[in-house]
């Protein structure tokens, strides 16, 4: 008798527990572009462009068209591309809260006066993700095909030389967008730029 009211007290105390709920799992914040434009609306025909983005919540950035192999989520970057035609740039953000895009276009405008259409310069670009603080260090690193002689504006503590993954430090104190030019022995020139962003 006495075991059989143990079991049935075992049991109404069994039964009247509460299952335990499982704690909700939050959901993954959406991927956000923050900002994605061009440095205008119109390009002279040969010359670059830069672009820059900004970016929240997100693993990886494509851009399209786009030849930077170093694309990254940032909050603030800027990059160059030379477009060949009337383009329209498709940015691509994705996270674990799932895909988000933005998109601008530019028009080919008619070649600057004297410009041969000779491309010269191959890339240039910063490394670091960005905004920087006034006076940080920036390297910026280009590369050149056929030029003999390279310099920038704002001018570069160091000489410039032509060549592949050439490289040089700035220390801006605010945003600042540097020209890089190349010349080649025939006279053809070219130019391209990057937008250093600071805080």
């Amino acid at each position: 008798m006495r075991f059989s009211l143990l079991a049935i007290l075992i049991l109404l105390t069994a039964c009247s527990e509460k299952p335990v709920e499982k704690p909700k799992e939050s959901s993954p914040r959406l991927p956000k572009i923050t900002h994605f434009y061009g440095n205008a609306a119109s390009v002279p025909k040969g010359e670059s462009l830069t672009l820059c983005y900004g970016t929240e919540n997100i693993d990886s950035v494509t851009i399209t068209p786009s030849d930077d192999k170093d694309l990254r989520p940032a909050l603030n970057r800027c990059i160059a591309h030379r477009p060949t035609k009337d383009t329209t740039y498709v940015m691509t953000a994705k996270g674990p809260g799932g895909e988000t895009t933005a998109s601008f276009s530019v028009r080919i405008g008619p070649s600057s006066p004297g410009n041969k259409e000779r491309v010269l310069i191959q890339s240039f670009l910063s490394l670091g993700a960005g905004p920087f603080n006034a006076g940080a260090r920036v390297q910026l690193c280009y590369t050149t095909d056929g030029a003999t002689a390279v310099s920038v504006q704002p001018a570069a503590p160091a000489k410039l030389v032509p060549g592949t993954n050439q490289c040089f430090v700035v220390s801006p104190d605010k945003t600042t967008t540097y020209v890089l030019s190349a010349t080649a022995a025939d006279g053809a020139s070219d130019r391209m730029q990057v937008t250093v962003p600071v805080h």
